[in-house]
This record gives C-alpha cells, structure tokens and sequence, in this order.
C-alpha cells in the first residue's frame, strides 16, 4: 500500500478527487443548484480507479470530510453511507471502464443515493406511513435531477479527463500485471 500511496498515478487520481470535492462549495455561490456537484461522479471515479479497494472508500469520503469543513456542513452518516453506495457502483464497473458501464454506474449509484438519503430524510420530516415515505421521495425528485445531471457532466469531466491524462503521460496508467 506505501508504494501505491507514492505513485504518480495515486497522486493524480487523489487530486482530481480533492478537485471534485470542492465543486459542494458551489451551492453557496449558485444557491438554485442544489445536488450539483462532482461528488457523485467522483465517487464512481474513484471506485473504479483505485487498486486498493480502502482507498477507493477512503480518499473520497476524506476529500467530502474537509469539504465540508470548509463549507460549514455539519457530518450526516447517512449522506456519507449514500456516496458509500456510489463507491461501490464504482468498484462493480472496475476493470471494465467505458461509456456504457459508467454511465450505468452512474444511474445506479444517483439512484442509490437517492432511496438512501431519502428514505432518512422521510424518517426525521415525514408522518411515518405511506403517503409520507411517497412525499419525501417526491420532494427529492428535483435533488435526483440535478445529481444525474452532474454526475454526467462531471463524469466526462472526470473519466475522459483522466483517459486523456493516461494517453499522454503513461506514468499516471495502471500497469497490468
């Protein structure tokens, strides 16, 4: 793991990531876009593009962490459990990066997100039945909208930014073994 730690291709991957991270600032600047950042994109970025599984887990929730330092949100475990998810849609498409395969990871890990986060947040302002459990996943509906635009953008921003970056300096490329 202290090798990896020292690649040049971890140092990359690690600051895209922190890169990403800091695009949860941008709600403060631009109020009417909630949900739009990279977080989610980068949570599948790094689940595919980290050898070592913990550190695919790790270094985006690290980055998340200090963002949120940084923008004075206070830790909510279940938000974090919902980039959780979005990791592991990662690792599921890992050795089989293309358009395709993240684009499905992508749908799946905004959609896991969403169910998550939502389902806790019908628990903490809902009436606990039905119709309240139906109100708070309609209510997140727009939140999920702009989640999947994002995780598109960033996402092409991320995978075809870091493909780029591979094709031109193959130091940052995973050496097959």
């Amino acid at each position: 793991m202290m090798k990896q730690l020292q690649s040049t291709r971890f140092l990359v991957l690690s600051l895209l990531i922190i890169v990403a991270a800091a695009t949860r600032a941008l709600p403060i600047l631009l109020p009417n876009i909630w949900n739009f950042t990279a977080v989610g994109a980068l949570a599948i970025f790094a689940g595919s593009q980290f050898t070592d599984k913990r550190l695919a887990f790790i270094i985006p929730l690290a980055a998340m962490a200090l963002s949120d330092v940084f923008i004075g949100q206070g830790f909510n475990v279940v938000v974090y459990a919902g980039f959780v998810a979005m990791v592991a849609c990662g690792l599921f498409i890992r050795n089989r990066v293309n358009v395709t395969n993240v684009a499905l990871a992508s749908v799946a890990g905004a959609f896991a997100f969403f169910l998550i986060t939502n389902f806790a947040f019908f628990y903490s302002w809902y009436p606990h039945n039905m119709q309240g459990i139906i109100q708070s996943y309609i209510m997140g509906l727009p939140f999920l909208r702009n989640m999947l635009i994002a995780d598109v953008i960033y996402g092409v921003l991320l995978f075809g930014g870091f493909y780029l970056l591979e094709k031109r300096y193959p130091t940052v490329a995973l050496v097959k073994k």
